[in-house]
């Protein structure tokens, strides 16, 4: 029999007017990966913060009992202080060996180390299949965003005897990150439970748990074989409902047709009274057992009617109705010819090398490089967010960017207000229609941004690009699909698509660069 890591039962959520979800039962298995997955909002990130168990928030009921100890990696946690040691949650004692090796430790550094002697080695070989740097007094502030995401997931790695709760652990890191990432959650001893749109990443993990609409489903097997099983059952009960309403169809015409010829049977009875030619006695009898007939058939076609109603109701249920997304960038083209030029231009406290790149009005190229290459500092200088420390930049085009914490947004207002930021003419209604039709509906739109998934905080983000009165003309997106689901990032792949301007995309997911069908690129290389 399977240890189980954690049981959960009766876990609800309700908001003010409407249920996240409700009496979820279900079983983590040890030392087991499993994935999790469901569209943004669904409250997938609320499920795992209440597996968390800081603390019982007043919308929550259930229980959740673990068997195991756990760590806990949120959505938007990226170490951005102190030195890696600190990081690692190690810092004590490297301390000490750094005392040993340097001959100043104390007697009580040994004891301290009694049982640690090979933990250096360990922490070294960790960060070295990372690509992080081994020198655990480097301070975090000069990572990337990718590696602080790295550091982060180190430090629970070295927990291995705890049970790891990740939301969207793939966030920010570069394809070789990612090829790391998936070998360390699936050597993971203890296991672990991934929030992830990794489609690649779920085709490697082997328990899958839906959250949907009909509460939380489980699957073992990985995300293809899933697919493949949601769409034959899907397409079954789409026949079932086709067939269930054809022979509702030909139920209801049968009866009318009975009822037709119960009628004119009346209407003959009626004509042989009124002539005279049989027995009243005799008519009477024929009349009182044609109306009990009528009465019963009449009885018994309204029970087949109704069970036949109901069956088809209840297959209609079990098929999911979800609308469809809208979502586009209404921009025109303004700018022809060439926006943009960089001559050996080098990035600052970089040893790269001198970056030269021409880009035209409509042209839209995928931005490549390892984390920390300097991806996200070169589209900030093309922004003039920053300054390079040298070369010679040229633009001649209104450009926004998007970076991956969505500064954009002021994270205390909710998403109406800060669409209004972009637009003042939009009124309430015309920014709630908006966001509708991105799955952002009543009680969501007039929550602070903060307290959105990750997904819904990128589609507020997009909207206020798309819906602002004032034009752009260069698109500088920084790995926008992160927190999206996988419907979503087909949406905004064929918004890149139909963009008029031109677009410089960083972005990790290959997938995604093909659906946006982006060909051209240009690779950050760095000569240390």
């Amino acid at each position: 029999m399977t240890q189980q890591a954690c049981i959960v039962k009766n876990l609800s959520v309700q908001f003010t007017h409407e249920a996240l979800f409700q009496q979820l039962n279900f079983q983590l298995p040890y030392a087991q990966c499993s994935a999790l997955i469901g569209r943004n909002g669904q409250g997938k990130s609320v499920l795992m913060s209440l597996l968390n168990q800081i603390q019982q928030p007043s919308y929550a009921s259930g229980e959740v009992n673990w068997q195991t100890n756990f760590s806990y990696l949120t959505q938007f946690e990226r170490l951005s202080k102190g030195s890696i040691a600190e990081a690692l949650d190690v810092a004590e004692l490297y301390a000490c060996f750094q005392r040993i090796e340097q001959t100043t430790a104390s007697f009580d550094d040994y004891d301290h180390v009694e049982h640690a002697w090979h933990q250096p080695i360990e922490w070294q070989q960790l960060l070295e299949s990372a690509n992080l740097p081994t020198d655990l007094s480097t301070s975090v502030k000069q990572l990337s965003e990718g590696q602080k995401t790295k550091l982060a997931l180190c430090r629970l790695f070295l927990r291995t005897d705890d049970y790891l709760l990740l939301d969207e652990p793939s966030n920010h890191l570069d394809s070789e990150s990612r090829e790391w990432l998936s070998h360390k959650i699936l050597q993971h001893p203890s296991g672990c439970l991934v929030i992830s749109h990794d489609r690649k990443l779920l085709n490697q993990i082997s328990n899958t748990f839906v959250l949907n609409n009909f509460g939380l489903h489980y699957f073992h097997c990985h995300y293809d074989e899933y697919q493949m099983q949601v769409e034959q059952q899907t397409q079954a009960l789409q026949r079932d409902v086709t067939q269930e309403k054809r022979e509702l169809k030909q139920r209801q015409v049968q009866q009318h047709q009975q009822l037709m010829k119960a009628q004119k049977r009346q209407k003959t009875g009626q004509k042989l009274r009124d002539s005279g030619s049989q027995a009243k006695i005799l008519l009477d009898f024929k009349k009182e057992r044609a109306s009990q007939t009528q009465s019963g058939m009449a009885q018994q076609q309204l029970r087949q009617k109704q069970q036949a109603q109901q069956e088809l109701k209840y297959k209609q249920q079990q098929l999911e109705h979800i609308k469809s997304q809208r979502f586009i960038f209404n921009f025109p083209q303004k700018q022809t010819g060439e926006i943009l030029r960089l001559k050996d231009v080098v990035l600052p406290y970089s040893s790269a090398t001198p970056i030269s790149l021409a880009l035209s009005s409509g042209d839209k190229i995928q931005l490549r490089g390892r984390n920390g290459s300097g991806k996200s500092t070169l589209l900030r200088i093309i922004n003039g967010d920053h300054f390079a420390q040298s070369g010679e930049i040229l633009k001649r085009a209104s450009s926004l960017y998007l970076d991956q914490n969505f500064s954009l947004l002021q994270a205390e207002l909710n998403a109406i207000s800060n669409i209004q930021l972009f637009n003042a003419t939009l009124s309430d209604e015309e920014c709630r229609n908006q966001l509708g039709q991105l799955r952002i509906r009543r009680d969501k739109s007039l929550l602070p941004v903060s307290a959105l998934s990750g997904g819904e905080q990128l589609k507020v983000a997009l909207l206020c690009i798309s819906l602002s009165t004032q034009p752009v003309d260069l698109l500088l997106l920084d790995e926008p699909e992160n927190h999206l689901d996988i419907e979503s990032k087909l949406l905004f792949a064929q918004a890149i698509l139909d963009f008029k301007g031109a677009a410089i995309l960083v972005s990790h997911d290959e997938q995604f660069v093909e659906d946006s069908h982006i060909q051209m690129h240009f690779d950050l290389t760095q000569s240390r």
